[in-house]
């Protein structure tokens, strides 16, 4: 992977880890909001997991093809989507915020900044970022 540039670097290990950065993702929002498992149950916290794999899914190519506008348009449509299922916009920001924190704590520094600029753009793109505030 050393000959990778380090977004590739990046994406590299996001497809690699996916699976447990998207529990680890989950088990902190459950954490964080014992009420979830109560409102949703278990069939909930499945849709979760799988909500966490597709977004981790759509960030991947985004850091590997050097697009963050490509997560942005991702971040929109799930900001969108989810709205329309009455799920609340600041749901998808603590998933973004609970996302780049697992990433930071496991990823390299170079690559966690890296990825770090995607979740900036994803937010702005929802009124949800420094740049919005």
């Amino acid at each position: 992977m050393d000959s990778l540039m380090p977004n590739q670097r990046a994406a590299a290990r996001l497809v690699a880890e996916i699976g447990p950065l998207a529990r680890a993702i989950t088990d902190t929002m459950y954490a964080e909001s014992p009420d979830l498992m109560t409102k949703y149950g278990v069939v909930g916290r499945e849709r979760c997991l799988e909500d966490m794999h597709f977004n981790l899914q759509h960030l991947a190519p985004a850091v590997e093809l050097g697009k963050p506008s490509m997560f942005a348009a991702y971040v929109i449509w799930l900001a969108e989507m989810l709205a329309s299922r009455n799920v609340g916009t600041d749901d998808v920001v603590r998933s973004l915020e609970l996302t780049q924190k697992e990433i930071e704590a496991r990823f390299p520094a170079d690559e966690a900044g890296t990825i770090s600029e995607y979740f900036r753009v994803g937010l702005n793109a929802i009124g949800h970022g420094a740049e919005a505030v």
